[in-house]
C-alpha cells in the first residue's frame, strides 16, 4: 500500500451531530487529510439520523479535502417518538427506568426487532454506496466505528465483496456495554447479539479500541487470534492545551464537572467530603458547579442534601473549554459499575485544561492509568472512601500550580490527535504502530 493510502471511514455520527460521538472521527479525519491521505467518509443524510445533540458549527471544522458521502435510511426512532412519551435513551440510562413501564415494553421489542441495534436500517444502502465508493476511488482501508455496532456488520458484508483492509475501530464495548443487561434481551437474541459481534472480530484485519481494558475484553472473546491484531488508540485531545491558572489563594475553591450525570455515577460519597470540608469552616470553602444533563429528580436530590451544589444545565459544546480553563478543579466520574476500560470522553477535554483532574473511580481503571502517566489529577478510590476529607483537602490547600509548557506536552504526547493520527497510519499500512 502506498505512503498516502485512500481510506473509507464508515461512521454513524458525522456533523451536525454533536457530542462526544462525533469528535473521535472528525478529529482524525481532518488529520488523515492533513497528512495527504485521500479520505472518503460515508455517513448518514441528517434527517435520516438520531442523534441525542446537533451542532451545525461543526460542519464548518471538517477539512474541505475529505469528501463526504451521505445515504438515506427509515429512521425508526421517529416511529417509537409518536406511539411513546419516552423513547430508548442512547445513553446514560438511570436505574429509576425500571418504573416506566412502556420503555420497559420498547427496550424488549428493540433487543428482538433490531439486532443489534435500531440504527441499523441504514445498512443495505450504506453496503452499496461503499462498494460504489471503493470501486470509483481504488480505496484501500476501510475503517469502521461504533457504536452504534451495526455500523461494523456494514464493514463485515463490504469486505467479503471487496479485498480491501478492514479495521474494526470500538469506542464502547458491544455484549458488555455497562446498560447491556437493561435492554431486555432474550436467550436467543442474546445468542445471536454475541454471534455477531464474534464474527466482526474475527474477520476483521485488525481491531482498534479506546482503552487498554477494551482492548483485553475483545480479546479474551478470541484467543485464538493474534494478539498483535488488537491496538489501544485512547480518545484525544481535540482543543488547544491551556496555561495554568495564575492567581493566589483564595476563599472559595471552584470544583466544575461538565458533562452527563445520572444517579448510576452514585458521586454521593465524594459530596459528602466536600460537606464535611465545607463544615469545618476551612478555607477555601468548596463550590461545585455542573454544567451538562442531569435528570431532573435525581438534581433535586442533590440540591436538597449539598447547598453548595449548583447546576447550570447544558452549555453549547464551544463554551465548555471556556467554562472548564475557569474552573480550580475539574471532576470526573462514570457510572459504578463500568467496565475499568471506560474512560469517559471529558477526560481528554480536562487534560487540556491543565486544571487539577479529581476522579471518583478505582486504581484498577484506565483513567487512573493516564491520570498517573501524565501527572494531571488525584484518584479517590470509591473502594476507600474514609480518605476523601484529607485527600481533598491536600488538593485543594495546594492552590494553583505552575505547570511546565514543555513538559506537559510530552507528558501529553500519546493523546494530541496529530500523533494519533500517525499511529492510525501505521495500522493502516498493515506494520505495527511506532
Amino acid at each position: 500500500m502506498e505512503r498516502n493510502p485512500k481510506i473509507l471511514i464508515i461512521t454513524y455520527y458525522w456533523p451536525p451531530a454533536g457530542g462526544i460521538a462525533v469528535k473521535r472521527w472528525l478529529s482524525l479525519s481532518n488529520e488523515f487529510a492533513q497528512a495527504r491521505a485521500e479520505v472518503h467518509v460515508l455517513t448518514l443524510e441528517p434527517k435520516s439520523a438520531e442523534y441525542s445533540s446537533i451542532d451545525e458549527d461543526l460542519l464548518n471544522t471538517v477539512d474541505e479535502q475529505i469528501h463526504i458521502h451521505r445515504v438515506r435510511a427509515w429512521n425508526p426512532f421517529r416511529m417509537t417518538k409518536r406511539l411513546f412519551k419516552k423513547h430508548i435513551p442512547p445513553q446514560g440510562f438511570s436505574s429509576n427506568n425500571g418504573e416506566d413501564e412502556s420503555v420497559n415494553l420498547l427496550t424488549r421489542l428493540r433487543s428482538h426487532l433490531f439486532i443489534p441495534d435500531p440504527r441499523k436500517t441504514w445498512n443495505a444502502r450504506a453496503i452499496k454506496k461503499a462498494i460504489e465508493i471503493i470501486d470509483a476511488h481504488s480505496i484501500e482501508a476501510m475503517i469502521t466505528t461504533s457504536p452504534p455496532h451495526s455500523v461494523q456488520l456494514i464493514g463485515r458484508k463490504v469486505a467479503k465483496k471487496r479485498s480491501i483492509r478492514w479495521i474494526a475501530d470500538f469506542r464502547d464495548p458491544w455484549t458488555d456495554i455497562f446498560y447491556y443487561n437493561q435492554l431486555g434481551h432474550s436467550a436467543v437474541s442474546n445468542a445471536i447479539d454475541e454471534s455477531l459481534e464474534l464474527k466482526v472480530l474475527s474477520e476483521a484485519d485488525a481491531i482498534t479500541t479506546v482503552s487498554w481494558g477494551f482492548k483485553d475484553l475483545f480479546a479474551r472473546k478470541l484467543p485464538g487470534r493474534n494478539p498483535n491484531d488488537f491496538f489501544v488508540i485512547p480518545n484525544g485531545i481535540d482543543r488547544a492545551l491551556s496555561a495554568s491558572k495564575e492567581g493566589g489563594a483564595s476563599e472559595i475553591f471552584r470544583m466544575v464537572y461538565t458533562g452527563m450525570l445520572t444517579d448510576l455515577y452514585e458521586i454521593e460519597p465524594f459530596l459528602q467530603a466536600i460537606k464535611a470540608h465545607n463544615s469545618r469552616k476551612r478555607m477555601p470553602q468548596i463550590e461545585f458547579d455542573f454544567f451538562g444533563s442531569v435528570p431532573d429528580a435525581y438534581r433535586n436530590t442533590l440540591e436538597k442534601e449539598f447547598g453548595f451544589v449548583h447546576f447550570h444545565g447544558n452549555r453549547p459544546m464551544q463554551e465548555i473549554p471556556q467554562i472548564q480553563d475557569t474552573a480550580d478543579g475539574l471532576f470526573l466520574a462514570g457510572p459504578k459499575d463500568y467496565n475499568a476500560g471506560h474512560i469517559p470522553g471529558k477526560l481528554f477535554e480536562y487534560l487540556g485544561a491543565a486544571r487539577p483532574i479529581f476522579y471518583l473511580g478505582d486504581f484498577a481503571s484506565d483513567v487512573s492509568r493516564i491520570l498517573e502517566e501524565t501527572e494531571a489529577g488525584t484518584l479517590f478510590d470509591r473502594n476507600d472512601p474514609n480518605n476523601f476529607i484529607e485527600l481533598l483537602q491536600e488538593q485543594v490547600d495546594k492552590g494553583p500550580q505552575t505547570v511546565d509548557g514543555v513538559q506537559r506536552g510530552a507528558l501529553l504526547s500519546d493523546y494530541l490527535r496529530s500523533n494519533q493520527a500517525k499511529v492510525f497510519l501505521d495500522i493502516i499500512h498493515g506494520g505495527a504502530p511506532k
